[in-house]
């Protein structure tokens, strides 16, 4: 028996499974376009540790910038709160 793998893949489209897994990956691909974008990683054309020291760095300044804008915002709606 002969099998299209495209029509029968897992986990079915439609699926409750499916959405989760698409979030998922919706999710960590605006991360890296975000990197690509703002963070010169549409540049990088080198392997090894360098590329891999370059992406920790870019990844770590990401996510500290994030984590501030996260802690101001909720300063700021605590605040607002208040007031």
């Amino acid at each position: 028996i002969q099998t299209d793998l495209r029509k029968h893949a897992y986990p079915a489209r439609g699926s409750e499974s499916f959405t989760k897994l698409y979030n998922k990956r919706t999710a960590v691909e605006r991360v890296f376009a975000y990197l690509k974008e703002y963070f010169g990683m549409k540049r990088t054309r080198h392997r090894g540790v360098r590329a891999g020291v370059d992406f920790q760095l870019s990844t770590l300044a990401y996510n500290l910038s994030k984590f501030a804008l996260d802690k101001l915002n909720k300063q700021l709606n605590s605040f607002q709160k208040v007031a």
